[in-house]
């Protein structure tokens, strides 16, 4: 019997890819639960298919594995090719690097495993990376590279095989063994979501229209209301990110999605072909051919996004928004009318796409090996032929060179620094202070774990963190004179692209950037905790109109990503702080505003 085409499938991926957008937009705090629905679909429309092949003897696993590659990998490459063309021309190198190493991982259809090595917060990355979202297509293609094997394994078991997958992987979703950031890249906990779509279309089920229609609006309630908010809490702990309140969701992200998966099973279990549903999509103009160019819109709209937040300005307005959808649509017409309908292996296309790959891919990796370093940047105090790729994460972890005992029969001041990388830029800051010969500096990570030893031979501890924090065990360790200051938070901006994109203007160094008003909560909060023992580095850099400088009098940026110093800044903060050699109890920086 001849195969009856799903319209209602185009249209209800068309819906998901509107919620996707949305999601990076930062209109629909839900939208990213669409990228489920498609594995779901995708494994309805996969499975079968293989599976019956496997069994029938016609399945090649090369064969397989090549026609996938050439749905997805000719797109990947024309949109990294637009992004590194957009990077080369005005991003700056340690944005330029990170980049080119997001192109090479979505090149080899990887970026979920990279992603998940360096991002570990999906829902914090969405602003700036150009190429994060590729990491869906390699949770994809893992699965195409990994199911047909198991499966072949299991030749005469096949259906209990993927029966038992399913649940091992669910089972593993659902455990606490792992971060919620790998729960949401990694292969392994995200293979029941494309098997269950599979396990449906093996079988046949008795559909009913009032089901169909209830569980197709609990996938549009999922996906678009999901993560509905139901007001703040207060939690003033994410001092990095500059918040002190956190909102609550109705729903914990891991039941939203198994809810949006188990929608989107009943929907394809209860579908009925001649149903009303069924009708609408068979005369949809807008979202069955949405939901066709879904691959196009997916890839191209994150660069977009990503691009504007980096140049321009974080939030994306209502015209924005409509403009960006606007070119997002046309080239996604474009491309998926000249590459995905056209595009098929052959001697030509093999060809064609190993040479485009090695040439994305090699170019990628030189930018990566010089570190982003294109042109000349003399407000990094970058040269072209630079080629540390690391040089301000470098300069930031020299830190840690630190994290040992101070030297007994020294004389000098003993100061231990303990936090995070804030901590170390603090510690950078009294390195690059008038009294770094004066005192020797010790520095940790963590306050519980540090050597007692340490905490009773310094003279003075310089923590980031909450006062409350403090654990008793080090203040009846500290000896008598010694005391415990609290180090403050900070924020230059979120991009240094907004300002560097300016570049040819004559106020280009004369730029400021105003903050994010959550940085003033949480350092008032600091402030009220640690007193008169409180480094105000957010207060020392306000200017009188509530915005902080952007670069140092010597026109270099005062930090290279917004949050952690260049040794110029370093230096700034230094002089505004105004050590004594005697660091005496000065309240430094600790400003009325």
């Amino acid at each position: 019997m001849e195969k009856v085409y799903r319209y209602d499938l185009d249209l209800l991926k068309g819906l998901a890819i509107i919620a996707v957008v949305l999601y990076h937009a930062g209109w629909c705090k839900s939208g990213y639960l669409g990228v489920d629905v498609f594995l779901v679909i995708n494994g309805y429309l996969v499975v079968p298919k293989v599976m019956n092949d496997i069994a029938s003897g016609q399945f090649r696993y090369f064969n397989f594995l090549e026609k996938k590659l050439f749905r997805l990998l000719p797109l990947v490459l024309l949109v990294s090719a637009f992004a590194l063309c957009i990077g080369y021309m005005d991003m700056l190198p340690f944005d330029f690097r990170f980049l080119s190493e997001e192109v090479v991982a979505s090149s080899v259809l990887a970026n979920n495993i990279l992603q998940s090595i360096t991002t570990q917060n999906y829902w914090a990355a969405i602003y700036h990376k150009v190429m994060m979202h590729t990491w869906f297509l390699g949770v994809l293609f893992q699965f195409y590279i990994i199911f047909p094997l198991l499966i072949m394994a299991f030749r005469k078991r096949m259906k209990s095989a993927l029966i038992v997958l399913t649940v091992l992987s669910l089972l593993l979703y659902l455990s606490p063994i792992d971060t919620i950031a790998n729960k949401y890249y990694l292969i392994h906990y995200r293979f029941f979501e494309l098997s269950i779509g599979g396990l449906i279309a093996l079988k046949t089920f008795r559909g009913s229209s009032l089901l169909s229609y209830a569980s197709f609006l609990g996938i549009l309630l999922m996906i678009f209301l999901g993560a509905f908010t139901i007001g703040e809490r207060a939690t003033p702990y994410n001092l990095v990110g500059g918040t002190n309140t956190i909102r609550e969701s109705f729903l914990p992200r891991e039941l939203i999605l198994i809810l949006t998966v188990s929608f989107t099973a009943l929907y394809l279990i209860y579908f009925i072909q001649e149903s009303l549903l069924s009708s609408i999509a068979q005369r949809s103009k807008v979202f069955v051919p949405l939901g066709r160019m879904s691959l196009s819109i997916f890839l191209w709209h994150q660069p977009l996004f990503a691009f504007y937040r980096y140049f321009y300005a974080d939030e994306i307005s209502f015209p924005v928004l409509l403009s960006i959808i606007a070119i997002t649509l046309s080239l996604s017409f474009f491309t998926f009318n000249i590459i995905e309908k056209r595009i098929r292996p052959n001697i030509l296309s093999r060809c064609s796409l190993l040479m485009s790959f090695i040439a994305i891919s090699t170019f990628s990796l030189w930018i990566y090996s010089i570190g982003g370093v294109v042109r000349d940047v003399p407000e990094l105090d970058i040269r072209k032929g630079d080629v540390d790729p690391k040089v301000f994460e470098r300069y930031t972890d020299r830190i840690y060179d630190y994290d040992k005992n101070f030297a007994i029969e020294s004389t000098k001041k003993k100061i231990l620094v303990i936090g995070n990388s804030f901590a170390r830029d603090f510690a950078n800051i009294l390195l690059e202070s008038s009294i770094s010969d004066s005192i020797q500096l010790s520095y940790h990570v963590g306050l519980n774990d540090c050597p007692l030893n340490r905490i009773r031979q310094c003279d003075r501890i310089y923590f980031f963190g909450w006062k409350h924090q403090v654990p008793d065990e080090v203040w009846q360790n500290l000896r008598p004179q010694a005391e415990i200051w609290g180090i403050g938070t900070k924020n230059h901006g979120t991009s240094n692209g907004i300002f560097y994109i300016n570049r040819h203007r004559e106020d280009y160094f004369a730029q400021r950037t105003s903050i994010n008003p959550d940085y003033f909560a949480v350092n008032r909060l600091l402030r009220e905790e640690w007193q008169a023992q409180y480094v105000n580095l957010l207060g020392l850099a306000l200017q009188p109109d509530s915005t902080v400088p952007v670069f140092t009098s010597n026109n270099h940026y005062i930090t290279y990503d917004g949050r952690h110093l260049t040794p110029d800044g370093t230096r700034l903060y230094a002089f505004l702080i105004g050590f004594s050699s005697q660091l005496d109890n000065r309240c430094y920086g600790f400003l009325p505003r």
